[in-house]
C-alpha cells in the first residue's frame, strides 16, 4: 500500500497576549512598521534583546504579525527584520483597545515607503533617549494620523499630514507641541510642500523637518521662506537636520538650521522671543 503524502500547514501557536504585546501591536498601528532592534526599545526595554526577539517571534507565530527584511543589517551580519500588523493584529486591537479593524493598515508596507516609517521610529527613539538624559520633560508622542484625526475629526488630506506631532517641555519651562516631517526627497513644490506647509502654519506649532542631506535642506529653504513670510511668522518657525546627523548626535547634538539659514539648538530663550 503506497502512503500518500499530505503537506499540512503549520497551526499557529496560541498565544495569551500580554500587556507588553498588545502595546507593541499598538506601535505598529501607530507607524505602519517597525524593525525588530527598534520594537525592542520601544516596547521590552526592560529584557535582553534576544529574549525580545522570541517574544515578537512568538507574536508572529500566533498569527498577530508578519516580517520581512528591512534591508538593514543588524550585528554578526545577519539582516535585521521589520515586523507588521496581520489581519488577526489588526482584530486584537479592535477588542484590546477599541481601534476598528477594518481601518488598521495591515501587510508589509510598499518598498518605497518603508525606510521612511523606519526613520520616523529612529527619531521617536532620539527624543525618548533626550528624556532619559532629562533634557526634556513629560514626552508625549502622537503620530499625524491621530493629531489630525483629533482636530480635524476625519483622516481626509493625508498628503497634507505631519509624521508625528511631539509635545514636551524644557525644565522649567511650559508644554509645547511640535510637527514633525521627515522628508523623503520626492516632495515637489506647489504639488506637495506648499500645501502641506500651509495647513502645518494654520496649526500655530513649530515645525521640525528632518531630511536627507544639507544640500536638500538649502532647496526646502527656499521652498518654506515664502510661506513663512504669507503667514507672518518669523524663520524660527520652520526648522531643518540631517537625518545621519540626528542618529549620530542626538536631537539636541545635531545641527538645526532656522528657514533663513542661521542656527539654533533648539533651546527656548528665556524670556520668550516671538519665532
Amino acid at each position: 500500500m503506497i502512503e500518500k503524502l499530505i503537506k499540512v500547514k503549520p497551526k499557529r501557536k496560541s498565544l495569551v497576549l500580554m500587556q507588553r504585546d498588545i502595546w507593541a501591536l499598538v506601535q505598529l498601528y501607530l507607524h505602519r512598521t517597525i524593525s525588530s532592534s527598534q520594537l525592542a526599545r520601544l516596547c521590552f526595554a526592560d529584557i535582553s534583546y534576544e529574549t525580545a526577539r522570541k517574544r515578537l517571534r512568538r507574536l508572529q507565530q500566533g498569527g498577530y504579525t508578519g516580517s520581512a527584511s528591512s534591508g538593514r543589517m543588524e550585528g554578526r551580519g545577519r539582516p535585521e527584520l521589520i515586523y507588521f500588523l496581520t489581519t488577526s493584529g489588526a482584530k486584537a486591537l479592535e477588542q484590546h483597545r477599541g481601534i476598528s479593524w477594518e481601518t488598521v493598515p495591515t501587510g508589509p508596507p510598499h518598498t518605497y515607503h518603508k525606510e521612511h516609517f523606519l526613520r520616523l521610529v529612529d527619531v521617536r527613539l532620539a527624543m525618548e533617549e533626550a528624556e532619559q538624559k532629562h533634557l526634556i520633560l513629560d514626552l508625549e508622542w502622537n503620530t499625524g494620523r491621530e493629531f489630525w484625526k483629533e482636530l480635524a475629526g476625519d483622516l481626509t488630506n493625508l498628503e497634507e499630514q505631519a509624521d508625528a506631532t511631539i509635545a514636551f517641555r524644557y525644565p522649567g519651562t511650559e508644554l509645547i507641541k511640535v510637527l514633525l516631517e521627515i522628508d523623503t526627497g520626492n516632495f515637489r513644490q506647489t504639488r506637495h510642500w506648499e500645501p502641506k506647509l500651509r495647513t502645518f502654519l494654520k496649526t500655530g506649532y513649530p515645525i521640525w523637518v528632518v531630511t536627507g542631506s544639507p544640500t536638500r535642506i538649502v532647496t526646502l529653504r527656499a521652498w518654506t521662506t515664502p510661506l513663512l513670510e504669507e503667514g507672518g511668522v518669523g524663520p524660527g518657525k520652520c526648522v531643518f537636520s540631517v537625518y545621519n546627523d540626528i542618529i549620530t548626535k542626538g536631537i539636541f547634538g545635531a545641527t538645526w538650521v532656522r528657514t533663513d539659514g542661521s542656527i539654533t539648538d533648539l533651546k527656548p530663550k528665556l524670556p520668550d522671543v516671538k519665532v
